[in-house]
């Protein structure tokens, strides 16, 4: 009896230890998928770059002749940028020091704001908010998650164009949970005292997971100042779960 109750338990723990193994060893090994349709697309297959400015391309997405697109951000982003961040820095002709960007890298101004994790590192995908494409080793052009291509094209050089209201989406990975929570604001016009006249509000309602997070950046009122020109009065962040209903991508090529 002694020797089949041991057995039984023994084979009982190693389904456990088994079943419990796997279940880390997927959620290790699970990356974040994007998925979309690009509009007016140029009908080459390209290859898509998920890192930022100065490092080397890493490919983990394309888009086929039909504009239909799919993303593969791994998990753990935060370590792959890091360490091409390392490889960067460690050229001899290296123009800057890279290193990971916190919070204030994003959701700047902070002031007036409740954070519950300060010192959480955060990882952007892409350049700014959208991804290069490549065909054959050459950048063809870029691809922008967003309301409208108008929005996109504002956002990209807001010195150059008038403000207009829309979206557009990034995609975060923070290597612990956190919460931002809040509003603030930033002058737009000032009087000869330095009193606030009119000014730019921003709300903040974000929670972020550990790991992969969809973040929805959202221009909602728009002004003029006293010289007639069109301002911002009114924006948004917030996180997004159920994005992929609303989502458009939008190609610039090169």
């Amino acid at each position: 009896m002694f020797k089949y109750t041991y057995a039984t338990v023994l084979i009982a723990l190693l389904l456990v230890f088994n079943s419990c193994k796997e279940k880390v060893e997927n959620i290790k090994e699970s990356n974040f998928i994007v998925t979309g349709d690009v509009i007016d697309y140029d009908g080459n297959v390209a290859q898509v770059n998920i890192m930022g400015f100065f490092v080397d391309p890493l490919f983990k997405g394309s888009v086929d002749k039909n504009g239909t697109l799919e993303i593969e951000l791994p998990n753990e982003f935060n370590k792959t940028s890091q360490k091409a961040f390392d490889d960067y820095n460690s050229l001899g002709d290296a123009a800057y020091e890279l290193s990971a960007i916190g919070i204030e890298d994003i959701f700047s101004p902070l002031e007036n704001l409740t954070i519950s994790n300060p010192n959480a590192k955060i990882a952007l995908a892409g350049k700014y908010y959208g991804f290069e494409t490549y065909r054959d080793g050459i950048r063809t052009g870029r691809i922008f998650p967003g309301s409208s291509r108008e929005f996109i094209t504002y956002n990209i050089n807001p010195e150059k164009h008038d403000p207009i209201k829309g979206h557009f989406y990034m995609w975060l990975y923070s290597d612990s949970d956190i919460s931002i929570k809040g509003s603030n604001g930033s002058p737009i016009e000032v009087d000869e005292s330095g009193n606030i006249i009119k000014e730019s509000l921003r709300d903040y309602n974000v929670h972020l997971s550990k790991g992969w997070n969809v973040v929805k950046y959202t221009i909602m009122e728009l002004g003029t100042d006293s010289e007639g020109d069109l301002q911002v009065l009114k924006s948004t962040f917030t996180t997004e779960g159920n994005y992929k209903n609303e989502i458009k991508w939008h190609y610039f090529q090169l």
